[in-house]
This record gives structure tokens, sequence and C-alpha cells, in this order.
């Protein structure tokens, strides 16, 4: 086995609405502790730069365009340690829509690559969160499952409820995926779902997987998160878990490994796409 390791991190924050720079201020001081830990992948969590939530339309004010202010403020920090950026916020694209999006920010400062968030959270029955729910009011729906080449490693980007469809995972990892971010803000207390899901995405993929979420409630919607970033390796094991607190979460891991485990067990070379044919329809 060729090792190849790497430091990655998660960070996780509680979003207040209305306080979008204090918010990104205090973000920026979490990249820096990545930073010093020698990190050189951070993911942030899902709309860390807002969440939106509190009322119809107050996504309009967080959004930004892609790049923009805060991505700049990114930039300075990915080219200040040399390390990849991943985390979720609202986009005002060009066209007029909104996007609940991810952009890869490089070493260099550079957007490598953008995500817009493909299977929204439409859940307006779901009896263990405040009922209403509906993603899509606010924010067009992505058509890209792209997979991102750096100087690290190739990378997958996904959104929170993206966690619940496995076709998405699958496919960043028949497309060389290495490593399958994960920007999250997994409502409470289906702590259960978020753990069994990550692992899941990894095990089955044979990938890593680094996963960041929002944690605690918000203040102004009322809404509480999970929390948990975790860091899980392509065995389905949970190498590292942020604890129940904002903060960063980071772990040495070797990329190497992704060779050992699907030589100890090629499930790639043992699919069958013959008889997956209702895959690509809809139910």
């Amino acid at each position: 086995m060729t090792q190849r390791p790497v430091v990655v991190s998660a960070v996780q924050i509680t979003a207040v609405d209305g306080e979008k720079d204090r918010t990104v201020e205090k973000m920026l001081g979490f990249i820096d502790t990545a930073g010093r830990r020698g990190s050189t992948l951070v993911v942030l969590p899902e709309l860390w730069t807002g969440l939106g939530f509190s009322d119809e339309t107050g996504y309009r004010d967080i959004a930004e365009p892609i790049p923009g202010p805060v991505t700049s403020l990114l930039a300075e920090k990915a080219r200040a340690y040399g390390m990849c950026i991943a985390g979720s916020m609202y986009e005002a694209a060009p066209d007029g829509r909104y996007h609940n999006a991810v952009p890869l920010i490089g070493p260099a400062g550079d957007i490598l690559g953008l995500y817009r968030k493909t299977h929204l959270f439409d859940a307006p029955n779901r009896p263990d969160i405040p009922p209403g729910i509906v993603e899509s009011k606010k924010v067009a729906a992505g058509d890209r499952l792209d997979v991102y080449g750096t100087n690290l490693a190739r990378i997958g980007l996904s959104v929170c409820s993206d966690l619940r469809f496995p076709e998405v995972y699958r496919e960043m990892a028949l497309k060389g995926a290495e490593i399958l971010v994960c920007a999250s803000a997994f409502l409470s207390p289906r702590y259960d779902h978020w753990e069994f899901f990550l692992r899941a995405r990894a095990t089955e993929n044979q990938c890593f997987v680094v996963a960041s979420g929002q944690y605690g409630k918000e203040p102004k919607s009322g809404l509480a998160f999970v929390g948990r970033s975790m860091i899980v390796d392509p065995w389905g094991v949970i190498v590292a878990t942020a604890s129940d607190d904002e903060g960063v979460v980071t772990a040495e891991i070797d990329l190497g490994y992704i060779e050992t485990v699907r030589e100890r067990y090629p499930l790639m070379r043992q699919r069958r796409p013959e008889l997956y044919s209702v895959l690509g329809g809809r139910a």
C-alpha cells in the first residue's frame, strides 16, 4: 500500500439568522484553528453563513454571488494554509435564481468547483421536526454530480439531505471520488440517521467521508441540529467525531487505505449494472 497521509478537519457552528458578519468572523477563527493543525481539507456546515429558516425571505439577504465577498475571505485562508475549503451557502446565481451551493476552494485560492444541492429538503409532514420545511420554495436544485481533482485527492461534494440518496455517492465514487464531502444542517433528533448514513455511504463506496454539521438550536427559528461532525474511513469506521459544542474536529487519514480496502473486497468490480435498469427512472 502506498501511504498518502493527509490531515482533514470539519468545523461545526450554530449559525444565527441576522448575524452573518459575526458568524463569518467566528468561522474564520475556526479555519485558523484547522490551519494550525496542518489541515489540508476543511469542511464547513450547510448554510454556514446563515440558515434563513426564521422567515420566508431572509435567505435572499444572506445569499451572495459565487465568487463573492465570503468566498474571497475563504480564499485568503486557503492560500495562507495551503488547504482546500468546502462548505454550503446561499448562492445568488447570475440567472436570478438562488441555490444551496458548495464552492470548493483550492490551496491557491481559486474556486475549483461549484456543487449545487441536487436533492432538496422537502419534508412538510415529518412529525419529529416543526412542519412546513419545503426547501424548493427558496432554492433551485442543481443538476450535476461532478468530481473535482485537487492536489490532495479527487473530491465529491454533497449537502445534507443528499445523504438519503445513495445514488449520489455511487455516481461520484464511479467517477473516481476518494473523499466524499457532506456539508450538513442535519435536523435533531435524527442522530441515528446521521451516523448510519455517513457510515453506509463510506462503506458501500469504499471512500473517506468528511461531514460537517450545524450544531445546537438556532435561536431565531427554534430549529435544532445534530452536530456530531465526523470523519469516516472506507471500511465504515468512525475515525473522529466532534463534541457537542461549536468547534473543529481533526484527524490524520491515509488515502492509501482506500486501495487496501478495495483490494480486500473489490465491491466496485463485483457490481452488475445490467441488473439495475430501474435505477435511472422514477418510482
